[in-house]
């Protein structure tokens, strides 16, 4: 995360710790913000199927808040995981997993804006 400064790297740790206790997730996997896209296709990846959980998010030129926001979906890919609703055969774009991760990555967004005014979320 050398691209990230200080305050940034806080208010991301601030924000994968609220997004485990609203998710309720037993673990959290290594999430790795990376500088360039290491085979990644989109902006962020998580790999159920392997022993070793880790989440990569592109986040070179991004903007805090986006990359906050490819952490918490792959998060709830993480809690799907966690409830066994993730089969090989997901679909990466649209199907209720997907729209799931969609969804509630943003609502994880507001909710944590709304309980850290002082962060300036929504102007990062």
């Amino acid at each position: 995360m050398g691209f990230l400064n200080d305050d940034n790297k806080e208010k991301l740790t601030a924000f994968v710790k609220f997004v485990k206790n609203q998710l309720e997730l037993k673990t959290v996997p290594t999430i790795s913000i990376k500088g360039n896209r290491d085979g990644l296709k989109t902006t962020a990846n998580y790999d159920y199927t392997k022993e070793n959980k880790i989440i990569k998010v592109y986040g070179k030129n991004r903007a805090l808040i986006d990359i906050m926001r490819s952490a918490a979906h792959e998060l709830v890919h993480h809690q799907q995981n966690q409830k066994k609703q993730l089969s090989k055969n997901v679909k990466d774009i649209g199907g209720p997993i997907e729209d799931e991760a969609n969804a509630v990555a943003g609502q994880l967004i507001k909710k944590f804006g709304y309980a850290h005014p002082k962060l300036d979320v929504f102007n990062l």
